[in-house]
């Protein structure tokens, strides 16, 4: 099985097989920002037969934050609480990346009176009523550097990687879509200028790694394949075309991936009259990076269909109630998940935090494939 297979990333670092846990937000981080027991135990349970595990949104500046209790790299007294992570995922060569964000226009903050800063004050994807403050040059600047700061801090830590979290409408992905982006300096406008700040995200960091690193140390981007939130399928269509051109100019920043959101792997796109399927289509434009296949994959053929196309595969719901699904995979296992029993009792026994248990079930069909 492909699923079986090790491969080596560019930049040194070697996974053992295709799979990934893709990101997940347990929602159980201490509302510091710290590592808790709950969320150790939950990747516990599920570390040592999946290739890498990317833990998910650590913010990387303190107005940054966007949302419920997730990890924060935003200072250097965080070091130490991180290190948690790795002493426990790095079971049996498992890998383990951090995934970076700031969340721009969709930060929340922790002071009092805050104003949560926004690529373009005229954006119609601000909420209404609510204050922002445009972002200077100076300030772009200061976010770059905390992006660098946090993947120096990922690296003492013992993370064998960082991902720089580009979808999902937060702040890079606020500079990519023009829906968001309506500046007129060298950060705004054609998509050259709108790519600017990832593409000097990128550039900076994979300078810290290599200034830093005392063992190969993977830089990886996670991108949104279209606007979501636009109106039209016409809209969406240009929008994804749009992503195309994106994934094609990351091609050339020497990543060691390009991991999709997709709520589908294996759907087939339509270009130009023609239905191609998803994956063969991206790999076209991701020719020379390794490409990560994400969406609604549950079963080893499934992944088997997806790793035709990409290079490796991630999933998250899956690992919730099978924790052992890498393994299943690789033996080529069924994979059952509970139609019934969902209880406290089911919890305890899985090791699922208390918050994230709390999503489970207010939404319970999503995380058990029911729709």
């Amino acid at each position: 099985m492909r699923a079986s297979e090790p491969i080596q990333l560019q930049s040194g670092v070697t996974l053992k097989n295709r799979l990934v846990f893709a990101p997940i937000s347990t929602m159980e981080d201490a509302p510091d920002g710290k590592v808790t027991k709950d969320e150790l135990s939950f990747f516990a349970q599920r570390t040592g037969d999946v290739g890498a595990i990317v833990i998910a949104s650590a913010y990387v500046d303190q107005e940054g934050k966007s949302y419920g209790n997730n990890l924060s790299v935003s200072h250097d007294h965080y070091i130490e609480s991180l290190k948690e992570l790795p002493r426990v995922i790095q079971q049996n060569d498992t890998k383990i990346f951090l995934q970076l964000y700031h969340g721009g226009a969709m930060a929340e903050g922790q002071v009092e009176h805050f104003k949560p800063v926004c690529v373009s004050q005229t954006s119609s994807r601000l909420t209404e009523g609510k204050e922002y403050r445009e972002l200077t040059d100076s300030e772009i600047e200061q976010i770059i550097l905390a992006y660098k700061e946090a993947t120096l801090r990922a690296m003492k830590a013992g993370f064998d990687g960082v991902e720089i979290h580009a979808a999902n409408s937060y702040l890079p992905n606020q500079f990519l879509m023009p829906t968001w982006n309506l500046r007129e300096d060298k950060w705004g406008g054609p998509l050259e200028n709108r790519l600017r700040f990832l593409e000097v995200l990128i550039d900076q960091i994979k300078e810290v790694v290599a200034m830093n690193q005392v063992k190969p140390f993977a830089l990886g981007v996670r991108i949104s394949l279209e606007d979501a939130f636009l109106g039209t399928q016409e809209e969406r269509d240009a929008s994804f075309k749009e992503a195309l051109g994106v994934l094609k100019m990351l091609d050339d920043k020497g990543l060691d991936y390009l991991h999709i959101t997709s709520s589908n792997a294996l759907e087939k796109k339509e270009i130009n009259g023609q239905k191609i399927e998803l994956l063969r289509l991206l790999k076209r434009f991701a020719e020379k990076t390794p490409l990560v296949g994400c969406g609604n994959l549950l079963q080893s053929e499934e992944v088997e269909e997806a790793l035709e196309f990409s290079d490796l595969v991630s999933a998250c719901r899956p690992f919730v109630f099978t924790p052992d699904w890498a393994k299943k995979i690789q033996q080529g296992e069924l994979i059952e998940l509970p139609s019934t029993g969902i209880d406290w009792q089911l919890r305890q026994k899985l090791n699922i935090p208390r918050n994230l248990w709390k999503g489970i079930e207010s939404s319970p069909d999503w995380y058990l494939y029911k729709f």
